[in-house]
């Protein structure tokens, strides 16, 4: 191809007609840039579907991990419910200060005693954090993404200092007062009528109430339907496409 234009330049300067020439590199240039601007379309057109299907990817696997936090989150939600009616049924015994000790009372007693964690995985989105959020080109998807792991799974790895704390207040009077300790399960007092008429302790009771509601009930509540939502925006986009 490239001799075939050679030689029609070479046949029209030797017949020195400089219209025609003028007329033919015109012609020429023009099909360069058309060829120029077909190879960047095609390598645009590649670029794309490489990014597409990287993004396709990146979402399915974003999608699995909030699937599998949105479940565990779940089943935490409805573990503190249940530990929040035992402690509840506690607080509303306390305040019969003739009520007699039974061993049914332990599991009661235990239901104060301890931490409650919860371990999300915010390792895929630390990743795709570090290679670029611009991979996924829905802006609602990629806000949504950001809001939910940077403020409310940051909130729950933070939390984690909030029960220690809790500890620090509730573990020194178990451990003083109770014997066969098991996290959030079972504690035996020592000598039930002083801490069943012990001020101290109601308050344990009470503040462990507030805490359970505000810094885990509250906060699975926000965050399950926000996941959901970005699950099923993540779906319809995916399938749209």
């Amino acid at each position: 191809m490239i001799k075939f234009f050679r030689h029609i330049r070479k046949s029209l300067i030797e017949q020195n007609n400089m219209s025609k020439y003028f007329k033919y590199a015109v012609g020429e240039i023009f099909l360069v840039m058309i060829g120029i601007l077909l190879a960047l379309q095609v390598n645009n057109w590649n670029n794309n579907r490489v990014e597409k299907k990287a993004e396709t990817k990146t979402l399915i696997e974003l999608k699995k991990g909030i699937i599998i936090d949105c479940k565990l989150l779940q089943n935490n939600l409805d573990t503190v419910k249940a530990q929040i009616e035992k402690i509840k049924l506690l607080k509303q015994l306390l305040k019969n200060k003739d009520y007699p000790y039974s061993k049914d009372l332990d599991t009661l007693f235990g239901s104060v005693y301890g931490i409650q964690t919860i371990s999300l995985n915010k390792a895929f989105y630390e990743d795709l954090k570090a290679s670029s959020l611009k991979l996924i080109k829905n802006d609602s998807i990629r806000l949504k993404i950001v809001s939910l792991f940077e403020d409310d799974y940051a909130f729950f790895e933070n939390n984690f200092e909030v029960e220690m704390h809790v500890n620090e207040i509730t573990r020194p009077y178990y451990l003083q007062n109770f014997n066969n300790l098991e996290f959030r399960k079972s504690a035996t007092p020592n000598d039930f009528n002083k801490v069943w008429l012990d001020t101290y302790y109601a308050n344990i009771v009470h503040y462990r109430i507030l805490n359970l509601k505000g810094n885990h009930i509250d906060a699975y509540q926000k965050t399950i339907p926000k996941m959901k939502s970005l699950i099923n925006d993540i779906t319809k986009y995916l399938k749209d496409d």
